[in-house]
């Protein structure tokens, strides 16, 4: 039995929608068995994607959607929400979406993302490999899948995982997703299907997964994880360019591992931007020496640093939690 992010997982037997019986983890009661050392979650969270909403009901706090963590196998079946106004306290929003209300796939729930669009909300995440998505009228969900994947396994060449969303400044969104081959697709109004015909693909120095995009100042940033999720080396590094489709820049390491303080795996990143103002935070995952394998990852948070060219300065991994409130 494995413990995740500090609860005790009970087991359920269930017939899958292929009719097989199935196992299901339930979270059931705090344990005191093992616990997170580095986050100021409290639990085992990894793959973060961090999100301001516009919408002023929402505006006053920040939203953390990430995969349960803690799971042999990344064998997680669910997702919840987390919520803070200075990404130290934090409150856990409850779950938003089960793969029990997945009508096509079962298995292996990992990184989620939102999005908000014409007052509704969407929802992105891995199942079984393939991209899904889903729609609420609350951040809080609960969300409703679609009776298919966004992104199916044979859609495209390469593995569709690690969905995240960019809005480009004439208010496209776009939908990134991809493992060893980075895609970028358009979403249409519906916000749960893509324009395939105007998807592009590249693959930037040795991309593994979870491409992320944002822009500043007319600059387009690609940020990226390298080497597997399980590794020490994991890191993340970014490229720059003028246009979403290019030419990029590489730039090397945005943040890896700092083995003087045993904290290991430093990779799959999100950015978050405090509206009105040039200021963007780093969110990532990391996983004890401790620990060892990379089934127990913690998010940890920290400022972003410009140089006068644009470029960004490394951030170094530590045991200092980063607090700003969104207040403003």
């Amino acid at each position: 039995m494995t413990v995740a992010g500090g609860w005790l997982p009970a087991t359920v037997c269930s017939v899958a929608k292929s009719g097989r019986l199935q196992m299901t983890a339930v979270d059931v009661m705090p344990s005191l068995d093992i616990k997170p050392k580095h986050t100021p979650l409290h639990r085992f969270l990894a793959d973060p994607s961090p999100v301001v909403f516009d919408d002023p009901r929402y505006a006053d706090r920040y939203f953390l959607y990430a995969t349960e963590d803690g799971f042999d196998d990344w064998g997680s079946r669910s997702f919840r929400v987390y919520t803070s106004t200075d990404l130290v306290e934090w409150t856990d929003g409850g779950r938003i979406l089960s793969l029990d209300d997945v009508p096509w796939g079962s298995e292996h729930a990992w990184a989620p993302c939102a999005c908000e669009y014409q007052g509704r909300f969407y929802f992105y995440f891995v199942c079984e490999g393939q991209v899904g998505a889903a729609v609420s009228d609350s951040p809080y969900g609960p969300f409703r899948s679609t009776s298919s994947p966004i992104v199916a396994a044979d859609d495209f060449p390469g593995y569709p995982i690690d969905p995240a969303v960019f809005r480009d400044d004439d208010g496209t969104d776009w939908l990134l997703w991809g493992n060893r081959i980075a895609y970028a697709a358009p979403l249409n109004d519906d916000h749960v299907t893509i324009d395939a015909s105007r998807a592009f693909h590249w693959v930037p120095g040795d991309f593994r997964e979870a491409i992320w995009i944002f822009k500043r100042q007319g600059m387009y940033y690609a940020g990226w994880s390298e080497n597997d999720a399980r590794d020490p080396e994991y890191c993340v590094k970014y490229a720059t360019a003028p246009t979403l489709h290019g030419p990029w820049t590489e730039h090397g390491v945005l943040v890896e591992q700092n083995p003087s303080l045993g904290l290991l795996g430093t990779g799959h990143h999100g950015v978050i931007h405090i509206p009105s103002t040039d200021e963007w935070i780093l969110s990532y995952h990391l996983f004890d020496s401790e620990y060892g394998t990379g089934y127990r990852r913690e998010v940890a948070f920290a400022p972003l640093v410009f140089n006068a060219d644009g470029t960004i300065r490394q951030v170094v991994p530590s045991d200092t939690w980063y607090r700003r409130s969104i207040a403003r």
